[in-house]
Parts: C-alpha cells; sequence; structure tokens
C-alpha cells in the first residue's frame, strides 16, 4: 500500500513539473519571436522619428518618494535629464519624515502653488502643498507634499495632479534609461487595432555598479551570491515569461517599478488600490476586467528592452521580507478577482491566463512545500524510493538549468549587457547553484506570506536597506 502511495504521489508530481516545462518551452519560442517582431517594428518606427515628431502624447512621469534625502536630488536631476519633448515630472513626498521636501524646495527653487480650486479623481491621503519651480530651467517639476498613505496612494495623488494623456509610474530612487519614455510610447503610436492599456519594460539590477550623477556609466555584475542570482531571475521573469505573454496579449503584470499607462483609465478604474502589497499586479487585472466588461479591444504590451535600472535586496533577510510581501499580493490580487478565473466572460483572462497564475505561480510554492513534508515523512516511515526521488530531482534540476541557460544567452545574444564571457561565467554558476541556495529561502519566504493571509497576520511593506547609488552608507527606506 505504501509503495501504490508512493508512486501516485510521484506521478502527480511528474505531470504537475512535466506541464510546467511545457510552458517554459512555449515561453521560450514566443518570446524569441517577440524579440524579432519588436526589433522588426523598430525599423518603421525608431527614435528619432518619436523625438523629432510634435502629435506625439503628453506624459507625465509620476515618481513617489519616502525618506530619500539621501538622493533625492541627483535622483530627480536625473528624470529631468530624461529625453522627450513633452513631460512633466511629478515627484510626490509622501509624508518623509527626513529633510527630503527641504531639500527639493531649496535646490528646485521651488514656490508653493495653491491647490484650493484642485478637484481629487481618486480619493488619497490629505494633500498638504504643492510646488512648482519659479526657475525656467526646472519648469518640467511639479513636487506635491502629503501625509504618508504607502507608494500607491503616493502614485494616485501624482494621477490626480498630471495633466498629460499618459502616465508613468515609477520611483525616484529608479535610474531611467535617457531615452526611456520615447521607447515607452512606441506601443501607443503603433496599435491602431486594439487600445495599448499598459506598457512596461525589463528592470534591471545594479548593485555594485558604476553611478555617477543618476546616471548609469558602467553596469557591472554583482559581487554577492545573493544579488547575482537576482538578476538571472529578473532576466528569466522580464525576457522569456513577459516578453512571451505579450506576444499573445496575456500579459498581466507590468512592473510598479516602471509602466505607461492611459492617464483616463487609470481614473476611471480608481487608479492604484492601496489595500494590498501588490499593486502593480492588481492595477493590471482590475484594468484587464475593466476592458473586457466595456467590451473593448485592447493590449498590454511588453518592452524587451532593459530601461530602468534598482537596487536589489542584498542581505537574505531583506530579500526573504520582498519575497514575503510578493506572496501576499498575489494571494491578494488572485482572490480579489477570483469571479474571473474560468469565467469565459472575460475570454482568454478567465480561461487561461489567471489559471495559469493560480496553477503555476500561487500553486507552486504549495506543490513544492508539500512535497518536501511527504519526503520528510516516507523518509520517517521508511515509505521513499529513493532512486525514483532522486532521478525527478537531477531531471527538475537539469531542465531548469537549461532554462535558466537559455534565457542568459538570449539576452546576451540580443542586448549588450553582460556580453563579457567573465560576466556570463558569474550568472551561469548563480542560476546552477539557485535551486542549492537561493531557491530555499525563497520557498520560506513565500509559504510565510501564504501563512500571513490564512491567519490574517497583518503585515505592510516592511522596511528595505539601501546602500544608495553614491555613496556606500546604509539607508533606511520604507517600502
Amino acid at each position: 500500500m505504501a509503495d501504490i502511495l508512493f508512486y501516485i504521489i510521484s506521478f502527480f508530481f511528474l505531470i504537475y513539473g512535466l506541464s510546467l516545462l511545457s510552458w517554459y518551452f512555449a515561453f521560450i519560442i514566443l518570446a524569441k519571436r517577440s524579440i524579432k517582431r519588436n526589433k522588426r517594428k523598430e525599423q518603421f518606427l525608431e527614435v528619432e522619428d518619436i523625438s523629432s515628431a510634435t502629435d506625439i502624447p503628453t506624459v507625465s512621469l509620476i515618481a513617489p518618494a519616502f525618506n530619500e534625502g539621501k538622493t533625492i536630488v541627483s535622483n530627480v536631476k536625473s528624470l529631468l535629464s530624461i529625453q522627450y519633448p513633452f513631460y512633466e515630472l511629478i515627484v510626490v513626498n509622501d509624508g518623509s519624515s527626513d529633510d527630503s521636501l527641504e531639500k527639493l524646495i531649496s535646490t528646485f527653487e521651488l514656490e508653493s502653488q495653491s491647490i484650493q480650486f484642485f478637484t481629487e479623481s481618486i480619493l488619497t491621503a490629505e494633500v498638504r502643498g504643492l510646488y512648482k519651480s519659479k526657475n525656467p530651467q526646472y519648469k518640467q517639476i511639479t513636487v506635491i507634499d502629503k501625509a504618508n498613505g504607502g507608494r500607491a496612494d503616493a502614485i494616485n495623488a501624482g494621477i490626480n495632479f498630471a495633466s498629460s494623456e499618459l502616465v508613468l509610474c515609477t520611483d525616484a530612487d529608479c535610474i531611467i534609461e535617457q531615452d526611456a519614455i520615447l521607447k515607452m510610447v512606441r506601443p501607443f503610436l503603433e496599435e491602431t487595432n486594439r487600445e495599448v492599456i499598459a506598457s512596461g519594460a525589463g528592470i534591471g539590477i545594479v548593485n555594485d555598479s558604476e553611478i555617477k550623477n543618476g546616471i548609469l556609466k558602467q553596469l557591472k555584475v554583482p559581487k554577492s551570491y545573493l544579488t547575482r542570482v537576482q538578476v538571472v531571475e529578473y532576466i528569466r521573469a522580464f525576457l522569456l515569461g513577459r516578453m512571451a505573454w505579450s506576444r499573445v496579449n496575456g500579459l498581466m503584470l507590468v512592473s510598479g517599478a516602471f509602466g505607461m499607462f492611459p492617464r483616463n483609465r487609470l481614473v476611471e478604474v480608481g487608479g492604484y488600490d492601496n489595500k494590498t502589497v501588490g499593486e502593480d499586479f492588481e492595477l493590471c487585472v482590475r484594468m484587464r476586467k475593466h476592458m473586457e466588461d466595456l467590451n473593448l479591444p485592447y493590449k498590454l504590451v511588453y518592452i524587451p528592452e532593459t530601461l530602468c535600472w534598482t537596487e536589489s535586496p542584498s542581505s537574505w533577510e531583506i530579500f526573504a521580507k520582498q519575497r514575503d510581501r510578493w506572496a501576499r499580493g498575489l494571494w491578494e490580487t488572485l482572490f480579489n478577482n477570483r469571479e474571473i478565473t474560468f469565467n469565459s466572460k472575460y475570454g482568454k483572462m478567465g480561461r487561461i491566463y489567471l489559471p495559469f497564475w493560480w496553477i503555476y505561480e500561487f500553486g507552486a510554492p504549495i506543490i513544492e512545500f508539500l512535497g518536501l513534508i511527504i519526503i520528510i515523512v516516507f523518509s520517517i516511515f521508511g515509505w521513499i524510493n529513493w532512486e525514483i526521488t532522486l532521478l525527478l530531482f537531477l531531471f527538475a534540476y537539469i531542465l531548469g538549468c537549461i532554462f535558466s541557460t537559455t534565457a542568459i544567452y538570449m539576452y546576451t545574444k540580443n542586448f549588450p549587457h553582460y556580453n563579457k564571457f567573465s560576466q556570463v561565467g558569474k550568472l551561469l554558476i548563480a542560476a546552477y547553484l539557485e535551486p542549492f541556495l537561493f531557491h530555499p529561502i525563497m520557498l520560506f519566504a513565500q509559504i510565510k506570506g501564504y501563512y500571513k493571509k490564512i491567519f490574517k497576520i497583518e503585515s505592510g511593506w516592511g522596511t528595505m536597506t539601501r546602500k544608495g547609488f553614491d555613496d556606500d552608507e546604509d539607508e533606511e527606506k520604507a517600502t
């Protein structure tokens, strides 16, 4: 009886793994085709054509900031130097307790503006002040000072004050490529049959890289194993996962660190939900649902290029907190929109896309955790067939290595980052060690996040310690 039970459970895990593997190989094929298609489009509508046009959409770049006094000035100067003829920069000071606001007022010669006649389209925490510069050099910048309400609430305040057709949401501590807006706008200009409701691009990791005045001068492979393996993880997720989903219009997530949306659609759905810690995923699902309810053709687009750079967690403790939060955000979004799943009213989103997130994104940590428990229990009672178990693990490990190697190869082939042999070697080693060092910590954090949701343990964004880009002193940043 024990042998039969063991083989049934092994068969279940094998089928689950093979089905996930099939999806992964489909992602590789779709991503490869999508990259080729994107390159062909670039030939017909180049960045230079967009920058010289007079009928392109206006853009509001919204950057929420909390206790960013250490780097706020250099980061804002970097954002002001972005190449785009018609854009405004809205910096939202979300109740900082440091000198962030004072530095902005002093450096950019800001003057207080009246908000008496302003009407909020989206309810937010109290807006205490509005500032604009008296210096023509900084005419593009608007600073909003508000009571602390969290990142989502801060972005919503920026959306309220935005006057442009498109809104680009980012973070004040992100480094954005100078031509990023030009490239992010392109999908909105190219698409004629469907409305583009979101455009996203790759996010890169710049730990230990050379940053000067808010500009990436030299990209380096991070020194620590933790940050290196996150580079590999980002490459897989952005280049293969999101590129593949974009190809079939199945993209369900545009990164909150760098996503562009039509302002009118953001207002229609009520902006970001500040009651969830996965606000970027939740927003995209809600916007897709809104367009399905309106019965309007729409599209979410992913741009394969890395246009935004950020600092990833450099300690295991902070990393675990981040993945705990991501797991809780995934839980909240899926359960809050569970009526869409397997609902034919919502087309492929209801029949395929959200079910995939339930089964493979949400379900994978649970399946893996149960597998570990089963192995422990079966080992205690002597019911386990170690030969089959080790073969299954070896099979999964080799396929995972193949997938990571393919992702790194496709990235280095198509983009000028990490193209030195030594850099590629470091990334491959990190990828091959991932199942033994990185993955167990991530699994623990994900299960911890689910545990908190099951037992209704309150937990917000928490705090994340960043080193900052311009010096080595640690900085506490609320995230």
